[in-house]
């Protein structure tokens, strides 16, 4: 049995249709029960996919072919655990998850390096030594993979699979995570963990979806569903109530951002819908109308040494906000702070810099890349202007429309 390896650059679409979209961002269902449906797995996407796959005519059938070979791969993969570390976190119990601060390195002026300092945008290659995050990230992508090759195949090899996957990373008594993320992104010499490392489980959104979808299917036991909830609940409480879970709250930037998409979703999965519209109502204030200036810019990515991703990334935090708050009825699309400030004017902000990159002002160490843009410009269409951001669309990506796009 192989590794299990996930390489987002495999995942290739041939157009720019909501084939690439689904895999980030839900064009939500309409006029139908959506309480017990995925949050950003869209049904009806996923259902004319299952149609373009059954009929061997369908020009689409390339794009299905390469994403289907990926999945296909996925079935003979090894699954991962927290137990694989070689790692034991101060805790003792390598049940529990470790990460290291990646933009941490060792003072040199000292004789341990220690404390360490930091250096923003420059990862440690001791980073990647510990391989918690790595691997759960791989199982995350591998599981979305996974059971959105089922629903579009109805093949039940998919979705056993994506459940193994879950089961060993999240249920099994000898290779199970705890719920806690006690111990995430430490650095040394300074804590033994701190609430920025819950950056990390952001993408678990993709685990409570599709373990909906999967049940939906009645591709899951009883047994099954009510541990992976039970798994989920603890997390909950500990996100919510852990020192370091109010403190990745509190955070100002990208990370509030991403820790409010986690508590929604998970909040909503557990049926504690209140306490998600209460997350996505305070949203309008605490996220968009503090994060973004009345012209779009969102000053404290900005200020980070990758802006352009920085930046892109807390949009597609917002976005996602926006597509939970669809579920709740809270329309984040449409909010406008009183400065003005407003989630279209962050992408229409940082549109035109993706045709010159030259013109981008603020501190970029690494090169500017637009894919994490094809999505947010994707919703944009639906959720704004069809006409305008379509032509965004055209003159972003060119002659990338007929050719190969590479989801990142």
């Amino acid at each position: 049995m192989k590794n299990l390896v996930i390489n987002k650059r495999a995942i290739i679409v041939k157009s720019i249709s909501c084939f690439l979209v689904f895999f980030s961002f839900s064009i939500l269902l309409l006029g139908q029960d959506k309480s017990n449906q995925p949050i950003f797995l869209d049904l009806k996407v996923l259902d004319q996919y299952y149609q373009k796959f059954t009929s061997s005519g369908d020009k689409s059938a390339k794009q299905l072919e390469n994403f289907l070979k990926l999945a296909q791969d996925l079935l003979s993969a090894k699954p991962l655990s927290v137990m694989d570390k070689e790692v034991i976190p101060p805790s003792g119990n390598k049940h529990d998850f470790i990460s290291m601060g990646p933009y941490w390195w060792p003072d040199p002026s000292k004789n341990d390096g220690l404390p360490y300092i930091r250096r923003d945008g420059e990862v440690n290659p001791e980073y990647r030594k510990i391989t918690d995050e790595a691997y759960l990230s791989k199982t995350i992508e591998a599981v979305d993979v996974l059971t959105t090759a089922f629903y579009i195949t109805k093949d039940k090899r998919y979705a056993d699979k994506a459940t193994e996957l879950m089961r060993v990373w999240f249920l099994d008594d000898q290779t199970k995570m705890n719920p806690n993320m006690q111990h995430a992104q430490y650095i040394p010499g300074i804590n033994t963990g701190r609430g920025i490392g819950l950056i990390e489980t952001r993408g678990l959104f993709k685990i409570t979806d599709a373990v909906t979808l999967l049940r939906l299917s009645g591709k899951l036991n009883d047994e099954f569903y009510a541990k992976i909830f039970d798994w989920f609940d603890k997390y909950f409480e500990w996100i919510t109530k852990h020192q370091y879970g109010i403190d990745e709250s509190n955070e100002k930037n990208n990370h509030g951002t991403w820790y409010d998409v986690q508590k929604c979703a998970i909040a909503l999965f557990l049926g504690k819908t209140e306490i998600a519209k209460e997350c996505i109502e305070a949203s309008k204030t605490k996220r968009i109308a503090s994060q973004i200036e009345a012209d779009g810019k969102q000053p404290l990515e900005l200020a980070r040494t990758k802006s352009w991703g920085y930046s892109l990334m807390n949009l597609s935090g917002l976005f996602h906000l926006a597509i939970i708050g669809e579920r709740i009825g809270v329309d984040l699309w449409k909010y406008e702070s009183e400065n003005g400030s407003s989630i279209r004017k962050a992408l229409d902000f940082l549109i035109p810099y993706s045709i010159e990159h030259a013109n981008w002002k603020y501190k970029q160490i690494e090169t500017m890349k637009n894919n994490s843009l094809l999505p947010l410009l994707k919703i944009a269409q639906k959720k704004f202007d069809d006409e305008i951001y379509n032509n965004w669309l055209h003159k972003i990506f060119a002659n990338n429309l007929t050719e190969e796009i590479i989801w990142e």
